[in-house]
């Protein structure tokens, strides 16, 4: 190996003091393999525990926070206490060979299915169709707003409950959170939307719940 690329291989500790055995990441792929209720099934391990293998932190593909955000059958659920089980063993199989393991956590917003979640009824920041689409998402309410907002804290505590070693929060890919960030997706007047820092206030706000979570339930740095 040239020389310069060693340092990919050496560990890595985090300011927070968790410490990866190499700089090399699974990046998140969503696969699809798990029950239509999100429960994991044994194929879901079989992928992780393999792809874990050798590299210093892993991360799932996208883990619903709501059954209002489901975007792709067969994805990972985070979204009741009920799911901490499978979690778990995710969890552990992806840790079992010395990988730290990360969840996912993540709202489709106006990408969801119309078919996976309740009523049909898709919702984003506003009440704009995707493009080359002609179902219309219902503008989220300021209380379902901040009903999504503890959703994702929700979801770290049973992260934190289940095993894994952190959770990273999906911003990006036209999913709800980029919906809020974007004055294309979000035209509200509220204190949700109009200028970057009202826009900004929803994103920043999952921080902020997820920050909460893990300092009221983390026994060790997450």
């Amino acid at each position: 190996m040239n020389p310069k690329y060693q340092p990919i291989l050496e560990p890595y500790r985090f300011k927070n003091g968790v410490e990866v055995k190499n700089r090399v990441v699974l990046a998140p792929m969503t696969i699809s393999y798990s029950r239509q209720d999100g429960t994991i099934t044994d194929d879901v391990i079989a992928y992780y525990e393999s792809r874990s293998n050798g590299v210093g932190m892993a991360v799932t593909g996208s883990a619903i926070v709501t059954s209002s955000g489901k975007v792709f059958g067969g994805e990972i659920a985070a979204d009741h206490d009920d799911r901490i089980p499978s979690l778990q063993r995710l969890a552990a199989a992806m840790k079992k060979r010395g990988a730290k393991a990360i969840l996912q956590i993540f709202h489709g917003g106006r990408e969801a299915l119309p078919e996976a979640v309740p009523n049909g009824e898709i919702v984003s920041a506003s009440a704009i169709a995707k493009e080359g689409q002609s179902v219309i998402p219902r503008a989220l309410e300021d209380q379902e707003i901040l009903e999504i907002i503890r959703a994702f804290g929700a979801s770290t505590r049973r992260a934190i409950e289940a095993g894994f070693d952190g959770v990273e929060i999906h911003g990006a890919n036209r999913f709800l959170i980029q919906q809020f960030f974007s004055p294309y997706t979000n035209r509200r007047d509220d204190r949700w939307g109009g200028d970057l820092d009202k826009r900004m206030a929803f994103p920043l706000a999952i921080v902020d719940e997820v920050n909460r979570a893990v300092a009221e339930h983390a026994k060790r740095p997450f």
